[in-house]
């Protein structure tokens, strides 16, 4: 320990007194893709009511892998806690029955390529014209606007623009991307910011009617996220490159490592104090007496090479211990450090049972399922997911009879195939 009071824990979270923080909110889901959808998933994790529109008979989210059956755990978790419609909004009488669905809706949540709901007669100024008073959330490969707008694009395509993959990856080998859905989640968190932040808007700052859009390109949020890229090439003329595990470059110690039996795990310090903690756990003299000496306020090539040498310092220091002796030491001198933990890990791991992490929801199909809990946390509110991701349809008979459609009407549309 450096002298340092240790951090005193959180307390216990208050048992809840209020409903949920979004109760009231009325969404309309339009979104075919994981993106969309995800947005409207945050909303409804805390307690907006959303109703999701799938089509009849297309519905690329179900047969995403994994799959139990037919059932794609996908589906279960992005469609969880909303009711679920089938609707083909680009006939004429779909249209008209998402017009009036629209009408009843706070939110609008879309992810279709832009111009295609447009197409449709749905698009913003139209649904505007037929007396909608909405947010409309829009999120597309490149966004509504600029010359690549009519392109199609996914995720990978957002890692990949958005100078994520070229950061990612060994510094002698190929740019790397994530393995799941990275820039499809940041954009979803970003519109959903991007919904609170316009229905304040509407609220206190107008004008208080119509459709206010939020306009969010798939690689724009991920592109947002990272800090330097761009000022540090507008400043010194080279674009930076992928690190490996290293962030060196960045004044930071930081490195993935391996214990002698094999187990890996990360150590990350920002700053003097908690280089120091990470080296005094190695017990690295020579090296934390540099830190004393003030070497991190040195010429940045000289950080670079100290922080190299002390990498290269831990590699060799957790080699030679299991990973209960190392643990034990960076927690001794309170240095961050973690376990690269699998799903296994974290299901068995306490912090995530203790926050409410993670939570079993009934699934109609497959029974409860274990999925990540509510985010953020509002310890003075409920947090309550009902269901999964239901079956194709699952409400149409509860939401279109409070459209005032008859049974009769109901069954027609199912005939044609509107629903």
């Amino acid at each position: 320990m450096t002298g340092e009071t240790a951090a005193t824990p959180a307390a216990t979270p208050a048992t809840p007194t209020r409903g949920p923080i979004l109760d009231g909110l009325r969404v309309l889901d339009l979104s075919h893709q994981y993106s969309g959808a995800l947005s409207a998933s945050l909303l409804a994790d805390l307690g907006a009511n959303v109703t999701a529109v799938e089509h009849p008979t297309k519905t690329a989210i179900r047969t995403m892998l994994p799959r139990k059956g037919e059932q794609s755990m996908w589906w279960s978790v992005i469609q969880r806690g909303k009711r679920v419609i089938t609707l083909d909004i680009s006939t004429e009488r779909g249209r008209e029955l998402a017009i009036e669905l629209a009408r009843g809706a706070q939110v609008i949540c879309e992810n279709f390529r832009p111009g295609t709901l447009e197409k449709w007669g749905l698009g913003p100024d139209d649904l505007a014209a037929a007396g909608v008073n909405a947010v409309m959330l829009r999120i597309s490969g490149f966004g509504q606007t600029g010359p690549e707008s009519s392109r199609p694009g996914f995720g990978t395509i957002a890692e990949a623009i958005s100078g994520f993959a070229h950061l990612n990856g060994e510094p002698d080998g190929p740019p790397t991307f994530p393995s799941t859905t990275l820039a499809d989640g940041v954009a979803a968190t970003f519109g959903a910011f991007g919904i609170m932040a316009a229905l304040w808007g509407k609220a206190h700052n107008g004008p208080a009617t119509g459709v206010e859009v939020v306009d969010m390109a798939l690689y724009e949020g991920l592109f947002r996220i990272i800090p330097t890229q761009i000022a540090s090439y507008h400043q010194f003329g080279t674009a930076p490159h992928r690190p490996g595990n290293k962030l060196t470059s960045h004044g930071v110690l930081r490195n993935l490592f391996r214990s002698a039996e094999g187990k890996w795990f990360v150590v990350s310090a920002v700053g003097p104090t908690a280089i120091r903690r990470v080296l005094a756990a190695a017990e690295a003299v020579p090296q934390m007496a540099r830190v004393d000496a003030g070497v991190m306020m040195s010429d940045p090539e000289a950080v670079v090479e100290f922080l190299d040498e002390c990498v290269e310092l831990l590699h060799r220091w957790a080699a030679k211990w299991d990973w209960d002796t190392l643990s034990k030491r960076l927690a001794e001198a309170d240095a961050v450090h973690q376990l690269v933990f699998s799903a296994e890990d974290i299901v068995a791991e306490p912090q995530y049972h203790a926050r409410h992490d993670l939570i079993e929801v009934p699934d109609e199909i497959l029974g409860p399922v274990l999925m990540q809990g509510v985010v953020p946390k509002f310890p003075s509110r409920e947090h309550t997911v009902g269901h999964a991701g239901p079956a194709r349809g699952a409400d149409n008979t509860t939401v279109f009879t409070e459209l005032g459609l008859d049974e009769a009407t109901i069954a027609a549309l199912r005939e044609d195939g509107v629903i």
